[in-house]
């Protein structure tokens, strides 16, 4: 007897490896950071408490989503928030300048990966001093030459990214310096 549709395409979305990891335990750490153990048995550092936004009208407030805000212990801890890992590609915030206006980030990166590293794409969330979340930000940290394997990121390599200039962060409520970095894509050979 052949399966319902609904059903074949539950069991079908229930076992697609785009699902999802769910939340298995949160935890705080000795120095006060908070992590969130996942069910795909990984994990990540707790960045963010909701806030409320202030609005007047009720019905505005109620379909207004919550601003992110960066917790107390990610504050304490903002060398944490500088630096992240994933697929054996280490990243970490190396330098930071300004030209007038505009925030210039230099990253660090280096590689465990069997993999020839042609692409990372980091997403970059910058903080006020207060806390609140300023601008999220994707940023090509590294980029490959085609055909030229010498600008590959390789196995046991550390190399530093160009600087990456960064439009709309006010230097004055980003004294403290509060970015957290997550990577978001790598290309590899």
């Amino acid at each position: 007897m052949p399966m319902p549709h609904r059903l074949s395409a539950l069991l079908l979305l229930s076992l697609s490896p785009w699902v999802h990891a769910a939340d298995v335990a949160h935890i705080t750490l000795d120095n006060g950071a908070k992590v969130r153990l996942k069910d795909d048995f990984t994990w990540e550092y707790v960045l963010t408490d909701a806030q409320a936004s202030v609005s007047s009208p009720v019905t505005e407030a109620a379909s207004t989503p919550p601003l992110p805000r960066l917790s107390a212990s990610a504050m304490a801890n903002s060398a944490l928030i500088r630096a992240t890992a994933k697929d054996g590609i280490k990243v970490n915030v190396a330098n930071s300048q300004w030209n007038q206006d505009q925030l210039g980030l230099q990253f660090e990166l280096a590689s465990t990966s069997g993999e020839h590293v042609t692409s990372v794409v980091l997403e970059a969330r910058f903080f006020a001093d207060n806390g609140s979340l300023l601008k999220t930000e994707k940023l090509k940290i590294w980029q490959a030459i085609a055909r030229m394997p010498e600008t590959y990121l390789r196995k046991g390599e550390q190399r530093q990214s160009r600087i990456l200039w960064v439009d709309g962060i006010d230097k004055a409520q980003w004294q403290q310096q509060l970015i957290a970095i997550s990577i978001t894509e790598i290309e590899s050979r």
